[in-house]
Order: structure tokens, then sequence, then C-alpha cells
């Protein structure tokens, strides 16, 4: 009687048992389908951030910002957030948890960028992006021969009047420095669109009547436009300026900073202080001990433009080489090819000094792109030395540890490795440059410059001087406190800025600031939470600690906020 009775009550303890495993399996697979779902939203309202991601189910269309489309888009993502509502105080695994944040994020931002800062009804760039953009990242693409490629392409080429229409409807007195970067991007826009058509019907003759009166529509839309911007009058000067409370909310909820803009403005403030010190500091100190004069270098008189990319790439090749051989960080060994090539001249406008495009995270084929300022066709005996000496000196290491290795080529392409689609649809800037910052810092302690190299060392102190300008313009800028003239001044003198290109420099930067707001704090501050998780993990671990391991780990997560990774390690602040 005793044996039935257990036997009654372990069947019964099996099958509540089951139910629960059954009930916590059920749950686990709706959470995830519902980050799936919520992905899928995102990336079906953006497709061109698709096309660039490698994910091609949209590649046939433009963005819609016509007031029906976001409105619809508004609603499905607040549905959304009603839906992850209930997961917040479920019981998730460590994963998930961090998955959930993640997914939050991307919504909150999303429905911030429609609703709350409305890039839309502000930004002329946002559309002049999108139709170039949107070309660009197909033509880009290894993911299928062109014959197949030029159907979306062409597409995308009819959508272009529809999105410029859309455009003047929404866009009403944005700011002079608004008018004034579109107006650029939008004349090299149409040399670019030029180019492309040109490119297409050479390839493929029997459909160029298609591709000729798609592009010319494309241009001549584009020529209206501008046509528009140019007679439109400017609103406010700060017009540009999201706002304290949104500045403040992208903090949070997209980099999952614990304060605000006032008190990023005094870190920033503090850090340029320090930093100003130092570079002044060391600069005295190479003037009184270490001023030389150049080196005499025998300058070849067959020394041309493919000389000069071709050491880049040699010297791409040479910084990985180091980086496998003193086991800094784990180099996958099918990491993809980086090409270093000119900045496209469409992009010229806005990228104005080098820059780095990777392969979509979901493409089939894998190349990054680096792109380095333009090359004159013909130089002059003096060019042609001051680039000989560059090379000589070999002084294209520094931009190779930002941009390549183990910077953002080597970052991103681990970040694509990742197999969990909410890790690898990432794309936070203050992982992805702050990473890049401290790589230059940690670069040159591993000895890749040698022992000491006074040049290169003034210039990691000179990066960690701008980046923390930077964080300071980002703030004034984006909370009313600085027009962008002012902004322009104050950095000029605050970097002692002398020369012409220089002042130019500055200009094209700052315009850029103006539309990315949190994005030029994320490098310095990035950086300074990455240094955070190691000096704890080296505290923790202490003879254990190894650097490979903490930057293999940091990695590993794909391009999340460095802040949560405190949790992932199973780390605490001090």
């Amino acid at each position: 009687m005793i044996r039935k009775v257990l036997i009654a009550i372990f069947a019964i303890s099996l099958a509540v048992l089951f139910a629960g495993n059954v009930e916590s399996a059920k749950k686990k697979k709706s959470f995830d389908d519902l980050c799936l779902d919520i992905l899928e939203t995102i990336q079906s309202f953006y497709p061109v951030r698709s096309t660039e991601m490698g994910i091609h189910a949209y590649d046939h269309r433009l963005a819609d910002y016509s007031s029906s489309s976001v409105k619809k888009m508004t609603k499905k993502l607040k549905s959304h957030e009603k839906q992850l509502y209930r997961y917040k105080s479920a019981k998730l695994s460590d994963h998930q948890r961090i998955n959930y944040q993640l997914v939050k994020s991307n919504v909150d931002i999303a429905l911030l960028d429609l609703e709350g800062i409305k890039w839309h009804k502000r930004s002329p760039q946002l559309y002049i992006d999108e139709a170039i953009n949107g070309i660009y990242f197909l033509m880009l693409s290894k993911h299928a021969p062109l014959s197949e490629k030029v159907v979306p392409l062409v597409s995308r080429m009819r959508a272009v009047p529809g999105l410029l229409a859309t455009a003047r409807k929404n866009i009403k007195e944005p700011p002079r420095v608004y008018i004034e970067a579109a107006l650029e991007s939008l004349a090299s826009g149409m040399q670019f669109y030029q180019e492309v058509a040109a490119q297409l019907m050479n390839e493929l003759p029997d459909r160029a009547d298609e591709i000729l009166k798609a592009s010319t529509k494309a241009r001549e839309a584009t020529n209206d436009f501008l046509t528009y911007l140019s007679e439109l009058p400017a609103g406010p000067e700060t017009g540009f300026a999201i706002g304290k409370d949104n500045f403040d909310y992208k903090l949070s909820n997209e980099y999952f900073l614990t304060f605000d803009a006032d008190s990023l403005l005094e870190i920033g403030e503090a850090m340029l202080a320090e930093a100003q010190k130092a570079y002044h500091d060391y600069e005295a100190y190479i003037e009184t001990n270490h001023q030389n004069g150049p080196d005499s270098v025998f300058v070849p008189a067959a020394f041309a433009k493919s000389d000069v990319l071709d050491y880049y790439n040699w010297e791409t090749r040479q910084v990985k080489i180091f980086l496998e051989e003193n086991g800094f960080i784990t180099v996958p060994e099918k990491i993809a090819p980086v090409t270093v090539i000119e900045t496209p001249p469409f992009l010229r406008t806005m990228i104005s000094g080098i820059a780095y495009q990777p392969a979509g995270p979901y493409d089939s084929v894998q190349l990054g792109y680096f792109y380095v300022r333009p090359i004159p066709d013909d130089l002059d005996r003096q060019q042609l030395e001051a680039r000989y000496r560059y090379v000589h000196r070999r002084g294209f290491k520094g931009s190779i540890v930002h941009e390549a290795y183990p910077g953002h080529h080597l970052q991103l392409q681990i970040a694509g490795m990742n197999e969990d689609p909410v890790l690898k649809w990432q794309f936070n800037i203050m992982m992805i440059e702050g990473w890049a910052l401290y790589c230059e810092e940690m670069m040159y302690h591993a000895g890749l410059f040698g022992e000491e190299d006074h040049g290169q060392w003034l210039g990691v102190l000179g990066g960690i001087r701008f980046r923390a300008a930077r964080i300071i313009a980002d703030v004034k800028l984006h909370t009313g406190q600085f027009t962008y003239d002012e902004c322009v001044s104050w950095m000029i003198d605050a970097l002692d800025v002398t020369s012409d290109s220089g002042k130019e420099y500055i200009r094209k930067e700052v315009r850029r600031y103006t539309i990315s707001p949190a994005y030029q704090m994320s490098y310095l501050m990035g950086k300074r939470e990455i240094m955070a998780l190691r000096r704890v993990a080296e505290q923790r671990d202490g003879d254990r600690f190894s650097l490979k391991a903490f930057h293999d780990a940091l990695l590993a997560e794909g391009s999340i906020p460095p802040t949560l990774m405190w949790d992932v390690m199973g780390l605490s602040r001090n």
C-alpha cells in the first residue's frame, strides 16, 4: 500500500516537473520568438540599414517616412513594448536577460527617433543618406552577381522621387548647417548616380534603357530637392539640438549610462583638462629633448599614387601579423580581408578623414573597406617626398590600429560571427568606437611602434584630447548651449588648430556632430568603460589575469554597450 502511494506521488511529481519544464520551454521559445519579431519589424522599416547589415529581404525598397507609415511603425513598436513588458520580471536566463535589455533598447531608440526627436521632420540628410546608401550598400555587397542585384538597384532608383517628395512634405525650416550639408551631399549624390548608372549600363547593356530611365529620374528628383532646399528658409541656429531630455534618454536607454548630460559635461571637461595637460607637457618634453630635425631620406624618382596605396595594404597585413604573434587577442582564422581604398567621391562631403566600412555581418561574402583620403593622380616633387617619408617611417600604423587591427575590422568581424540573432544585429557605437580608441593606447604599450616613439605617443595623447573635446561639443550642441559657429570656434581654440586645412576639417567634423547626438561622446566614454572593466578584472583575477582572455571575452558578445559587460563578465564596480 505504501509502495503504491509512493509510486503515485513519484508519478505526480514527475508530471509536475515535466509540466514545469514544458512551461519553461514555452516561455523561452516565446521570448526568443518575440525578439525575432521585433528585429524583423525594425529591419523591415529600415531597409537600407538591413542591406548594410547583409539582410537582403528588403533590398528593393527605401524607407517610407510618410505620416501614415511612421504612425503604423510607432504603433507596432508600442505593441512590442507592451509585449516586452511581460518579461520584465520573468525568469529569463542570464543570456536572455541581456537580450531583453538590448531588444528593449532597440525599440526605445526607434521610438525616440520617430516620436521624440522626429528626425524625418528635421534632417534632410536622413533622406539623402537613404537615397545614396540604398544604392551604395547594394553595389558594395558581394552576396550576388551584378546581374541579380540590378533588379533591386533599379527598384531603389525608381523609389528616390517618392522618397524626396516625402522629404519636401516633412521638412520645414531646418537649421542653416543642415541645409549647407545637404546641398553638398546632393551635388555629389547626383554624380554618384551618374557613375553607378554608367557602370551598370556598361556591364549590363541589355538593361541599359531601364537603368538610364530610372537613374535619370532619380537624378532629376535629387536636383529638384537641391533647388527646394536652396530656397527653403533656415530655422533657428540651434534647431539641430535634440534637447536635454532626449539626450539624457539616449545616454540611459541606448548606452546604459547612469548619469545625465550635465554630469557627462562635467566628466568631459575634467577629461579635457587632464588631456590638455598631458598633451602639452609631452609636447614640451619632445621640444626640449628630441628635436633633431627630420632624418635625411632618399626619395626615388618613380614613386606614385599606386605605391602609396600598396603600402597602406601591406602595412595592414603587417599589423595583423604583429597581433597574431604577440597574443593580445585571438584573431579568427576565417577573418575576412580588409582592403584600403580611396574614399568614394559621394562620401567625401561627410568623411573628411579616414573611415572604415564593415562587411554586413549577415552577408555570405565578407570584405571590409578602409577609406583613406584621396591621393592626387600626379604627385609633384614636394608631395612625392612627403608621401615617401610617410611610408619610410611607416606612418600608417596608427590608423590601422583604430580602423582595422585590432580596432573596427577585427572587432566587427568577431561580432558578426556571433550566432545569436539579437547580438549579431547590435551596432552600439560606444563599444565599436570605445574599443578602437582603447586599442590606440593598448597597442602603443604593446610595442607595435618600438620601445619609444615620441611622435606616435604624442599622437595618442592628441587623440584622447580630441575625443575629450568632442564630449563637450556633443553635449553643448544638443542641449542648445552651442550654435554651430560657436562650437567650431571653440574646438579650433581648444585644439590649437592654426592651418586652413585643419580649420576646414573641424568645420566638417562639427557639422557631422549636429546630426549624430551622443555619438561623439561614445569614443572616450567607451574607452573609459573598457578600461574600468579591465582594471576590476585584473584586481579580481590577480596573477591569473590574462589580457588575451579579457579581450576575447569582451568582443565575444558582439557590439553591445560595454556597460552591459559587467554582468556578462561577472564583475562588480568598485
